[in-house]
């Protein structure tokens, strides 16, 4: 099944940030968020670049603190 949110990276495969996250076992979630802005930052009409540009950078220090947390 194929919807907006999935592109094919060879012809006939399909996959979407969460198969893309899920195949390389990314659990934090701030990695996540960082990840799938980073895939399209100010192409995805909600946000220009500079203001996707500003989320990746808060993710990533977010992410940061999730791992310092763990034990």
């Amino acid at each position: 099944m194929t919807s907006k949110y999935h592109r094919e990276i060879k012809p006939g495969v399909h996959v979407d940030v969460y198969d893309v996250l899920r195949a390389w076992d990314v659990r934090n979630p701030a990695l996540q968020h960082l990840i799938k802005k980073a895939l399209q930052p100010g192409a995805r009409g909600l946000k220009t670049l500079g203001q996707d540009m500003a989320d990746i950078i808060a993710s990533a220090k977010r992410a940061a603190e999730l791992e310092s947390d763990e034990p």
